[in-house]
């Protein structure tokens, strides 16, 4: 071996020692980072399944004339036997989320889907059923907002969302993708996240009104694709007094 190629080799060697060095500080640092991406996908994976896919909550007032509450199933009142109202009262409801859902026919939904208290999820479809009470002592109007909190993946395309209020259900789905209107059998969504906005007057004291949310894929749809495999899906409803028992705003400071 030459002096030149011994001088060559060594500058060759330090280079890749060099190059070494650099190597070993800089791949636990991309580690570290993607590890802590990694964390960051996992609570948030974690804390949007810990509140579940369906959230209902009631504005509470500290004003025993105007109040509303919530409940996920009826018990016989103790003071009028016989008399069935609604049981504990809540500002806050929630149904668990559903890891898997496959897309299927709605007209496969059991017809008793509304007969149900409380969380009653299918195999492919999200079902909970839930009672709304005016425990206050004056007559009054709310209002209910029914609205997407997160969808990913284009999955809305191909959801329904089918609202009972006191047994009478209305289905909902998002305009058709070629704009042509709604899906056949639907009421469109309101807007990109309202599904329905509706307001309820003349509610009296004790009086409830039923509600069943149910949410499946739609299978039949054109939209439901392989594109919205893995999507997430999450409504939430929130529901406010708004005024008097004709809707005339409410003065809480002076009610």
């Amino acid at each position: 071996m030459t002096r030149n190629s011994i001088s060559r080799y060594i500058l060759r060697s330090a280079g890749e020692v060099k190059r070494f060095r650099i190597l070993m500080r800089v791949i636990p640092i991309v580690i570290a980072i993607l590890v802590a991406l990694a964390s960051v996908v996992y609570v948030s994976s974690v804390m949007y399944n810990r509140y579940g896919s369906y959230t209902v909550t009631v504005n509470k007032f500290d004003n025993l004339n105007y109040s509303i509450s919530l409940s996920e199933f009826m018990i016989e009142d103790p003071d009028n036997p016989g008399k069935i109202i609604p049981g504990k009262p809540v500002a806050r409801l929630n149904s668990k989320a559903s890891e898997q859902i496959h897309d299927m026919d709605g007209a496969d939904l059991p017809a008793d889907i509304d007969m149900i208290d409380g969380e009653h999820n299918g195999e492919n479809y999200i079902a909970y059923t839930y009672y709304l009470v005016n425990n206050g002592e004056k007559t009054l109007t709310y209002e209910y907002n029914l609205y997407i909190v997160n969808t990913t993946n284009g999955v809305e395309k191909g959801v329904r969302v089918r609202l009972y209020e006191d047994g009478t259900p209305t289905t909902y789905a998002r305009t058709r993708t070629d704009g042509t209107g709604p899906e056949e059998g639907t009421v469109e969504f309101m807007g990109e996240t309202t599904i329905v906005r509706k307001q309820v007057t003349n509610f009296r004291p004790g009086a409830y009104t039923k509600f069943t949310i149910v949410i499946w894929i739609e299978g039949p749809d054109d939209d439901t694709t392989d594109d919205i495999i893995g999507g997430q899906f999450k409504v939430d409803m929130k529901i406010n007094i708004i005024g008097d028992s004709d809707g005339t705003p409410i003065d809480f400071e002076n009610p």
